[in-house]
């Protein structure tokens, strides 16, 4: 077998190996759930952002508007 051979089947066997450690797939799915939390709180929802700007422009044009 050539050396790619080799390394898939090493990536293989580490790869599974986390399957027999105690919780490990419940560890991995928390680890990542809270990943994704936190990356939700500090950078928020685009949409969101682009709505909150339109409302601030527009009553920024109101009060314009109103002088």
């Amino acid at each position: 077998m050539n050396l790619s051979k080799y390394l898939l089947l090493a990536s293989l066997a580490l790869g599974s190996a986390s399957v027999y450690a105690e919780g490990g797939a419940e560890r991995s799915r928390q680890f990542w759930q809270a990943f994704r939390e936190d990356q939700q709180r500090l950078h928020g929802d685009k949409r969101q952002a682009v709505a909150e700007r339109e409302r601030k422009a527009q009553e920024k044009a109101r009060e314009v508007a109103k002088d």
